[in-house]
């Protein structure tokens, strides 16, 4: 696991290495692999690395040791009657080879007829360690632009950036991580396609659900065949051994194992497969078209089939059919217009199950007068808070990946620039006057309450390798203190964020955690980032500059999606931000919260969202002690707490009072609160005694500025200092029965807070 965090000084995280930071920030040593073994000055050139990994991989008998590296880094083995983080490890070792190398030497390995012959065991070993071997040397040489100009023995390093220009990013790109689940290529490939089912059917001879459940179906018996082909090993004798049979197949196979008919099947096969003697003579460097990579199954000269990477396969399914449409130019208009249907359609649709249909407008365009200025291809209007999503269809092309500084820019301006330009347009209107919100029926849209905060999202909609990285490096943001900084990334990302922050705030706390921090924040995808804020919460002490996260911290999120959506026997839900609140006054208040929607609780359940568990559960224990006092005595009881960070704060009421008496009652206590901690935002919340259930609340929220009417009033005021949520967390780890509560009642902490904080007050 790792995650780093420094504040300007030369420190090391856990490395044994120095960190070298650019002008920027940056810290070179925060690739998005691991560390190679050597120093990559003295790497030699990329092409004398490839050359040599080429005539490696067309030996004799060499894809037995592919099988054996897909064998040994692709499958997630456990044994106990769950799937539990430490089985993920493995994944996550920088001896394992990711699914990007494999390809290249699948890729490399198929632009000779592919000799099955067994090799004798050593021969198959040395095959293994001279892979390794070249790999490593390979992601040195990827390296060896960012350190062009440094003298490390004088001590002279550059002051640019290195990563500001594509052959620098071309590492990064490379060894960035998977932004997909392979079961997310299944259904989205559904959706995608579906409306192309006619040509497919016409030109493929297969409809899409078709192709998706053909290629389900081999990973299944791939994943199958290597666990029984693995036991039966101890039978074999050793120079019998290799994994190659269970990563094999024949069309009697798929058809059995998909429940296809014969046709169906061989059409899938043949649009997916790459024939013996084709030669991938295309893959000639690194980032060079590799058919294996577009038709990943291998067809042997006995008629067999060769699938040595199922997640490839499902890709493909994915991706690959765009392309063919697209060569047929009389249907490419077409596809072009379904393909961006498909991005704004189910980012919507995902954004639905969140915020609920009538939250969520399609299709708005924004006026000035008669001009129309924009559209925003989807917007949520949830409370105060707005979110504005802009969707294209576009993704990097070979050229960028090559290292072409100006093609890498122009891909991501097309892709991610012009999205967000879009998007900001749209913010800047809902934040001002003058402007009129069309929806797609042409009927004008009342925004009623204008945003405090808007969230602008940019998606593409195939995967984009290191898109955080290169949003990261190139976006051009403006940033204002109501729009935020934009969340930039994919259609797979924003599925699993409605999966897993499935309740309005929980999807708002984390755009808001992400824009705050995203500055400090470096991760090789979003997924990344949002495995960290499922566990530990995505909130970044100040004394932080930048902090890189190690993408083990997805390891839970993954075997929740896994388990929700494939059936693993896995933990559903990670402990931390979504189960910290369970049993607690906090979360049945935030329950109330967002069935209520209302712009003035929006931000105060923002603001109970950001609660450590420790304030949290002592903050819990302060409200039922006020409840149960409101009830046993009829009297007003309250507290108030100021959240620092933040600059605002809450006072919470208990009281049956009149409606008019109570609000009135806690307005001013909320206006003094507010004035006496030179607050820019405070809130309050009015609870019925003995339910608590929510009576009203109100927000405050107008930069603080001195008042000399307000001077007064203070200057009469008895002050009883509200108690800041972090000396919540840090209070004593003993409190005397007689001493001060500090909940900031003002009463012996006998009589306040000591029962709430027992077991049974929770």
């Amino acid at each position: 696991m790792r995650i780093w965090g420094w504040q300007g000084g030369l420190e090391c995280a856990g490395r044994g290495l120095p960190l070298l930071f650019t002008s920027s920030g940056m810290c070179l040593f925060d690739s998005y692999c691991w560390m190679p073994k050597s120093d990559p000055r003295s790497a030699r050139p990329e092409a004398q690395v490839f050359a040599d990994l080429q005539t490696l991989c067309t030996s004799v008998g060499y894809i037995h040791a592919v099988a054996y590296f897909c064998w040994r880094d692709n499958l997630i083995r456990y044994s106990g009657p769950h799937v539990v983080a430490k089985d993920f490890d493995h994944q996550h070792s920088r001896d394992r080879l990711l699914r990007t190398e494999i390809s290249t030497l699948i890729g490399l390995m198929f632009q000779k007829p592919i000799d099955p012959s067994i090799p004798e065991p050593e021969l198959i070993q040395d095959y293994v360690a001279r892979s390794e071997t070249l790999l490593d040397e390979l992601h040195q040489a990827l390296m060896k632009p960012w350190f062009e100009g440094w003298d490390f023995e004088s001590g002279k390093m550059l002051e640019r950036d290195p990563f500001a220009n594509a052959a620098a990013l071309r590492e990064p790109i490379f060894y960035g991580g998977e932004s997909a689940y392979n079961f997310q290529y299944r259904d989205l490939a559904r959706l995608k396609y579906r409306p192309d089912n006619d040509w497919l059917e016409a030109n493929k001879g297969f409809h899409i659900d078709e192709a998706c459940q053909i290629a389900e179906a081999l990973g299944r018996l791939q994943s199958e065949r290597q666990i029984e082909w693995f036991k039966s090993l101890r039978m074999q004798p050793p120079d019998k051994w290799t994994m190659l049979p269970a990563f094999t197949f024949t069309t009697q196979d798929a058809v059995r194992a998909s429940g296809n008919d014969m046709e169906r099947v061989e059409s899938f096969l043949e649009a997916f497969s790459c024939g013996p003697d084709e030669g991938n003579a295309s893959f000639t460097a690194l980032n060079e078209f590799n058919i294996t990579n577009s038709t990943p199954i291998l067809k042997t000269a006995h008629g067999s089939y060769i699938l040595l990477q199922d997640y490839s396969l499902l890709e493909a399914v994915y991706e690959t059919p765009f392309f063919w449409m697209a060569a047929d130019k009389s249907y490419s208009p077409t596809a072009l217009v379904n393909r961006g249907r498909f991005t704004e359609s189910f980012v919507a649709n995902r954004l639905e199950a969140v915020f609920g249909t009538d939250r969520v407008l399609r299709n708005v365009d924004i006026y000035k007068g008669k001009n129309r200025l924009s559209e925003a291809d989807a917007l949520v209007l949830y409370g105060d808070r707005a979110i504005v999503v802009q969707a294209k269809s576009k993704r990097l092309t070979i050229e960028a990946r090559k290292g072409n500084d100006l093609q890498l820019k122009d891909d991501f301006k097309k892709a991610v620039q012009d999205a967000y330009g879009q998007a900001l347009l749209c913010a800047e209107a809902l934040t001002n006057d003058g402007f009129r919100f069309v929806s797609s029926a042409g009927a004008d849209i009342a925004i009623n309450h204008k945003p405090r905060t808007v969230f602008p999202i940019c998606v593409v909609s195939d995967h984009y390798p290191a898109l955080a990285f290169q949003a990261r490096q190139f976006l051009k943001a403006n940033v204002t203190e109501i729009i935020q900084l934009p969340l930039v990334t994919d259609v797979f990302a924003i599925d699993v964020f409605a999966e897993m922050l499935n309740t309005p705030l929980h999807f708002l706390n984390y755009l808001a955690l992400r824009a705050r921090f995203g500055d400090k924040l470096t991760v090789s995808h979003e997924l990344t980032a949002l495995g960290y804020h499922l566990k530990h919460n995505l909130w970044l002490d100040a004394q932080y500059d930048m902090v890189d996260l190690g993408d083990d911290f997805t390891t839970d999120l993954d075997i929740a999606m896994l388990a929700r959506r494939v059936g693993i026997p896995g933990k559903r839900t990670p402990s931390g931000i979504l189960t910290r609140f369970d049993r607690l006054t906090i979360g049945r208040l935030l329950d109330e919260i967002e069935k209520a929607a209302s712009p003035q609780l929006t931000g105060l359940g923002l603001l109970l969202m950001q609660l450590s568990s420790k304030a949290a559960t002592f903050l819990s224990a302060g409200i039922d002690r006020i409840v149960a006092d409101a009830e046993r005595d009829g009297k007003n009881h309250d507290i108030s707490v100021p959240a620092e960070a933040s600059g605002s704060g809450i006072t919470i009421h208990s009281n049956d009072f009149p409606e008019y008496a109570a609000r009135e009652r806690l307005s001013v206590h909320c206006r003094m609160r507010k004035y006496d901690t030179k607050a820019d935002a405070w809130y309050g919340l009015l609870l019925s005694p003995g339910s608590g259930g929510i009576r009203g609340a109100l927000v405050l929220e107008e930069p603080w500025q001195p008042d000399a009417k307000m001077d007064a009033v203070m200057a009469t005021w008895q002050r009883r200092p509200p108690i800041p949520i972090s000396q919540l967390v840090a209070r004593p780890s003993k409190i005397g029965r007689n001493e001060p509560c500090p909940c900031g009642s003002g009463q012996k902490y006998k009589k306040c807070c000591l029962d709430a904080e027992r077991p049974k007050a929770l």
